[in-house]
């Protein structure tokens, strides 16, 4: 960066937001014509734009991977599953789980792999809204999770696999599903596995 620094001269360098990849934005628009018939008031923004009254009173949707959504770092969230740089780590395994599932791509192909994305639903840090979350490390991978919540089949199939046995659905979640793609495009997806998360408990006096 220094060198970069002294070949442009005294510059000032200032981050920019200006682009989206094209799974969020091919997610984006499929959650927001699902969504468009059921919420009057549905906006679509850059998360850094997004202030934390509009986190602690709305209904969230953050799409992309954590890295570019600062506000999963610092919110006070009680996650099971993380995105990390090179795939999905479950902190909390269960029987027959895996610990860790690493990130594939092919070598000299980097639009073409296997990944993995987390589907997240949890209350948001106020405890008045919800806050959801479309995670994975490739853009083709948000793109496919994005499907199971919008594709009619998909979504049926996911929610078969969260009903509970008094068949009642769980209020907050996670999801992992593992996701093939070549040129940029999900070609297959399927499910790993799901934890139901509780809420956390209130302190004391609050």
């Amino acid at each position: 960066m220094s060198a970069a620094r002294n070949g442009l001269g005294e510059k000032e360098f200032y981050q920019s937001y200006s682009f989206i990849g094209t799974g969020e934005a091919s997610a984006a628009f499929v959650i927001a014509r699902l969504l468009s018939t059921r919420v009057r008031d549905l906006r679509l923004t850059r998360s850094n734009l997004l202030s934390w009254e509009q986190i602690n009173d709305d209904d969230v949707i953050f799409l992309g991977p954590p890295k570019f959504n600062r506000q999963l770092q610092t919110a006070a969230l009680t996650q099971d599953i993380v995105v990390e740089p090179d795939g999905i780590r479950n902190l909390k395994p269960r029987p027959g789980e895996p610990g860790y599932l690493q990130d594939k791509l092919t070598p000299g192909k980097p639009a073409e792999g296997e990944s993995h994305a987390l589907i997240t639903r949890m209350p948001g840090p106020s405890g008045v809204g919800a806050l959801y979350s479309i995670a994975g490390n490739a853009s083709p991978d948000t793109f496919a999770a994005a499907e199971w919540l919008t594709q009619p089949w998909r979504a049926k199939e996911l929610a078969d696999r969260l009903r509970q046995a008094d068949g009642s659905f769980p209020e907050h979640f996670q999801v992992v599903v593992r996701v093939e793609f070549k040129q940029g495009t999900p070609v297959q997806s399927n499910y790993v596995m799901h934890h139901v998360v509780q809420r956390p408990a209130k302190k004391p006096g609050r």
